[in-house]
């Protein structure tokens, strides 16, 4: 049987970028603030090194039918105060997480779409004074909802095609692991 072995290289660079990107809007004021710009490199090395594990963590979706075992990137909801306060979501990025195909029973398609607005310079006026545009940005993102007996995993994708190869290879290898077809819905929201 094949092992189905899926990269989703941008929802991974989109994750790793984010880390980087808010670890140094975090970490370049507390260096200034308290005097420690010399540790700077180092704590910019780490950053990086954490970006790539939580790139490594989310880049690869694994469903080995030999093996019955579903392996994706970690994404818990915390349920508890302590798991919050520690910071469980963001250390889970750096994380995957390992299910039998036995234990998935239903797989949910879901869409969310949504538009921002904003401003754009378009020039000036007779007068001199600034003309604007406001200017829509449609925003889609794809997921893909795994339910069973093991709880619940909300995987993003920034692809339909991609979020629809991980999801077809699930279900087939489910079929020929089991011999049971998995229920699979759609949820489209606007």
């Amino acid at each position: 049987m094949q092992v189905y072995d899926i990269t989703d290289v941008w929802m991974a660079l989109k994750l790793a970028g984010k880390n980087v990107f808010w670890g140094l809007i975090v970490i370049l004021p507390l260096c200034y603030i308290f005097e420690r710009l010399h540790i700077l490199p180092y704590l910019a090395a780490i950053l990086f090194a954490q970006s790539i594990l939580i790139y490594i963590a989310n880049s690869r979706y694994v469903i080995d039918p030999v093996k019955q075992v579903f392996i994706f990137p970690r994404s818990d909801m915390e349920n508890s105060v302590f798991s919050i306060i520690t910071l469980q979501p963001y250390w889970n990025l750096m994380r995957r997480k390992t299910v039998p195909l036995s234990d998935i029973e239903n797989i949910y398609l879901d869409t969310k779409r949504w538009s921002t607005s904003e401003s754009v310079v378009t020039g000036n006026d007779a007068k001199g004074r600034t003309k604007f545009k406001k200017v829509n940005k449609k925003h889609v993102l794809f997921r893909l909802n795994v339910t069973g007996s093991f709880g619940s995993a909300n995987l993003p994708f920034l692809s339909r095609q991609k979020r629809d190869e991980v999801r077809n290879a699930l279900e087939q290898s489910i079929k020929k692991a089991s011999g049971r077809r998995v229920d699979s819905k759609v949820a489209e929201l606007a």
